[in-house]
């Protein structure tokens, strides 16, 4: 709405911002750069709630290429963490193919591709690890971040294995046996092999959802995990 708009840009946000919001401020002023500056703070209304507009997101980045004199490294990486949350969705991909190239040696850009790329080639105890360095602490504190990686390694290793060796399910998990345990509860898992082995899931059961539970995974990602895994 016009209304919303006016009160957006007229200084500093008043109110928080809705994704319609957001959609009407960019229809409105497509490519002004004006709305650089309200797409950014959008982007850290998304952070603090822990929500997600890839459209808006999308739109700053290609601003960004129009304006390369306001492109925001800082924002950018944000930007590029909050669509690594996503995966296996390929909105990461999408953001990264927008940023200009100029960008992508700063930080903290820089640092999210290189998680990111541990995280696409499932080098988990290499990211858990990573994570917890310095130079990772934006990531490690954006809300939801963590548990946005977990359900991500969850999907892709039951899309590919009906069981998995205990020790190797913990190396996968950032707290290894206490995540094991945890997402054996949630998730109805059973332990087998005297211990050694967490079965995900039944054959038979499996095979009655059929392609249903393996929407999102792509055979590229399922190809990555499985020399991880054996």
């Amino acid at each position: 709405p016009l209304s919303a708009i006016s009160r957006y840009l007229g200084g500093k946000m008043s109110a928080t911002m809705s994704p319609a919001d957001a959609k009407a401020l960019i229809d409105k002023y497509l490519y002004d750069s004006s709305v650089i500056s309200k797409l950014e703070e959008y982007v850290e209304q998304q952070i603090k709630e822990n929500s997600y507009d890839y459209a808006a997101n999308r739109h700053l980045l290609k601003l960004y290429k129009f304006f390369p004199e306001s492109g925001n490294a800082v924002v950018a990486g944000k930007v590029l963490t909050k669509a690594l949350m996503q995966l296996p969705a390929s909105d990461y991909v999408s953001c990264l193919y927008l940023l200009p190239l100029p960008l992508h040696n700063d930080e903290p850009i820089r640092t999210v591709m290189y998680m990111a790329n541990l995280l696409e080639t499932f080098q988990m105890r290499k990211f858990w690890k990573e994570l917890e360095q310095k130079n990772c602490k934006e990531m490690l504190e954006t809300p939801g971040f963590c548990e946005a990686v977990e359900i991500f390694v969850v999907k892709l290793v039951k899309s590919t294995y009906f069981d998995i060796s205990m020790s190797t399910l913990e190396g996968l998990l950032r707290n290894g046996k206490d995540d094991a345990k945890r997402l054996q509860k949630d998730h109805g898992w059973t332990v087998g092999n005297d211990g050694k082995t967490m079965i995900l899931s039944k054959k038979e059961k499996m095979l009655e959802q059929g392609e249903g539970g393996f929407q999102k995974i792509t055979l590229q990602q399922v190809s990555k995990v499985l020399p991880l895994l054996q």
